[in-house]
């Protein structure tokens, strides 16, 4: 619901601001005192384009803000939109949109303070503000929106739901299995190189750490000889010389051993140099056999030159570490190995997007035959409502258009198997709304053939035909959804080229509408005006040179004045206002009448 409009330096209108509130609010004046202005206001505030030329004369900046508040479903939507967008919402149900004009030319917009595009208010658009008038129709032309009308009116909104959300389990399974064919398909490309290169490391079979190994042992076989020298003098040094180490420290030992008989405080030091003995003899026994485990062999030593150098080509070809290609070897495995294993999904994913598809073909089917059984009636009920709003001679059609494939109870055809989904060919017959093409028509008069809405040029005529199709739809929806999104709907040119019965017949059902949902409606007749609940009058001033337009809610015996003076142009004529107090005492009373006998007392 809109409660707040703020419009400063807008064409004629300098300063306004307007509080609204529930139910049918209805702005009337003069011609020319920019009541369309507001309604303008509100498509820039909802999307539609606007440049510098709308600024008021000799200001800088244009600015329009408005105040929605939105519950339920419409604000867990509007919060799911928004949170796309980086945009928070907060606790609060209020929403803030505000667009500034700009005179170099460039625009601002923001959403609670926080800068959006364009492109995410005519998203929040939709939930927010419907406008219906002037060239402004875009809703009703909608293909989306005329088959949303037609759901409604077949009271199939949940089957539809289901139908949304079965497509979207096909669209998720199907593109998981296009994503894992698009894997498969991009290894077995590279399948062939995968294996040479995992059978060219496995060809050399590195084990970890043998470079270090082998480097080692190369530098032991190179000073293989001076090593033996070494060996052997110490091992001579340890143990074989008669003043050998060992020796000594057996001597020393038992010095200690014998100082222990005189001081037994020592006795442990005899201990310690028994354990020295110990480690020194297997350093002996080491040295002894060291000479043992060295292979003298100069074809030991190319062999090993020749492994260091294959293990050396092998890191420099893939830039890894013997750790790198280890590691290397193991990934290759698990890609090759994984293709096994990833087309036993494959086989599980097309069973899946089968699944899932037929599941929806179902739900779209019994959708599709809803809809068609709909039709007739849904034509049949606008035609009978339009008769009612001056458009006796009109014809109303509504075409159901499903694809043979689409509407084909059998398997076959295109889109049997997950192929279609996946490269766009079924994108034209099936979609998130089902199978069917959906697309109003409309004559407007006799000899004329039916033509698409978009192609309809009259905007009251648009607008009424909106107005029979919410005030049906409504009442085979019932109140909970009387035929809108719970946004604001807006009338502006309603009333064009119609009086008496047929405008009290449009004001009665602006009236049934807006007991669900806010609706702000333009006029000129006060057959309509005499149901709002909230009445403005916007009128025009000129102040210190310049124009301003305004605007109020009027008081019970202003809209006397205010309907006295759309009956006759004066608001003076005590017959006059005694035939609006009239109107708006008896709203359900004949219109005609009324103005019939306020006009034989005037006379």
């Amino acid at each position: 619901m809109l409660k707040f409009i703020n419009i400063i330096n807008l064409a004629v209108i300098h300063k306004l601001k307007v509080e609204l509130h529930p139910g049918l609010c209805l702005l009337t004046g003069e011609t020319g005192a920019g009541k369309s202005i507001i309604v303008d206001a509100l498509g820039l505030l909802l999307g539609r384009r606007g440049g510098a030329e709308l600024i008021r004369t000799e200001a800088e900046m244009a600015l329009v803000e408005g105040v929605f508040e939105a519950g339920g479903e419409v604000r867990r939507k509007l919060c799911e939109l928004l949170d796309g967008v980086g945009v928070s919402v907060g606790e609060s149900e209020e929403l803030i949109i505000r667009k500034e004009l700009h005179a170099s030319g460039r625009g601002r917009i923001f959403v609670n303070d926080q800068r959006v595009t364009a492109a995410t208010l005519k998203l929040l658009q939709p939930l927010l503000l419907e406008i219906q008038g002037q060239g402004e129709q875009h809703a009703l032309a909608s293909a989306h929106n005329q088959l949303e009308l037609l759901d409604m009116y077949a009271g199939c909104q949940e089957l539809r739901q289901a139908t949304a959300r079965a497509y979207g389990v096909w669209r998720a399974a199907a593109g998981a299995l296009r994503e894992l064919r698009e894997r498969v398909s991009e290894r077995e490309r590279l399948g062939d190189f995968l294996r040479y290169q995992l059978e060219e490391i496995e060809k050399l079979n590195p084990q970890p750490e043998e470079d270090e190994l082998l480097s080692s042992e190369r530098n032991l076989l190179t000073h293989a000889e001076r090593a033996l020298e070494l060996c052997s003098a110490g091992h001579f040094e340890l143990y074989e010389s008669d003043e050998s180490v060992l020796a000594r420290l057996a001597s020393v030992r038992k010095k200690i051993l014998e100082l222990a008989g005189i001081d037994a405080r020592v006795e442990g030091w005899a201990e310690m140099v028994e354990n020295a003995s110990v480690i020194l003899s297997e350093v002996a026994d080491g040295l002894r056999g060291f000479g043992g485990g060295v292979d003298f062999s100069p074809q030991r030593l190319e062999e090993i030159e020749g492994r260091l150098n294959q293990l050396e080509m092998l890191k420099r070809k893939y830039r890894r570490d013997l750790r790198g290609l280890l590691d290397l070897r193991r990934e290759l495995r698990e890609q090759l190995g994984g293709l096994a294993s990833e087309a036993e999904r494959e086989g599980e994913l097309v069973l899946e997007v089968k699944k899932a598809r037929g599941e929806y073909l179902a739900l779209a089917r019994s959708l599709s035959r809803e809809r068609h059984a709909a039709a007739r009636g849904l034509e049949q009920s606008v035609e009978k409502e339009l008769r009612q709003l001056a458009m006796e001679r009109a014809r109303f059609n509504v075409s159901v258009e499903t694809p043979p494939e689409a509407a084909s109870g059998g398997e076959g055809g295109a889109g049997a198997d997950s192929e279609g989904f996946e490269d766009g060919s079924e994108a034209p017959a099936f979609s998130k709304d089902g199978i069917d093409r959906v697309e109003f028509f409309l004559s407007a008069n006799v000899g004329e053939s039916p033509r698409p809405l978009g192609k309809v040029a009259s905007g009251g005529e648009l607008s009424r035909l909106m107005l029979a199709l919410r005030t049906v739809c409504a009442g085979r929806a019932g109140s909970d959804n009387a035929g809108g999104s719970g946004g604001t709907l807006i009338f502006d040119e309603i009333d064009a080229g119609i009086g008496g019965k047929a405008a009290d017949a449009v004001g009665q059902r602006l009236k049934g509408l807006a007991s669900s949902q806010q609706v702000l409606c333009v006029t000129h007749q006060a057959q309509i005006a005499r149901y709002a609940d909230h009445h403005y009058v916007v009128s025009k001033e000129v102040e210190a040179g310049r124009t301003l337009t305004t605007v109020r809610e009027l008081r019970r015996e202003e809209r006397v004045g205010e309907l006295a003076r759309m009956i006759s142009g004066s608001n003076d004529a005590e017959a006059v206002r005694e035939t609006a107090r009239w109107m708006l005492e008896e709203p359900a009373g004949p219109p005609l009448r009324g103005l019939e006998r306020g006009r034989r007392k005037r006379v």
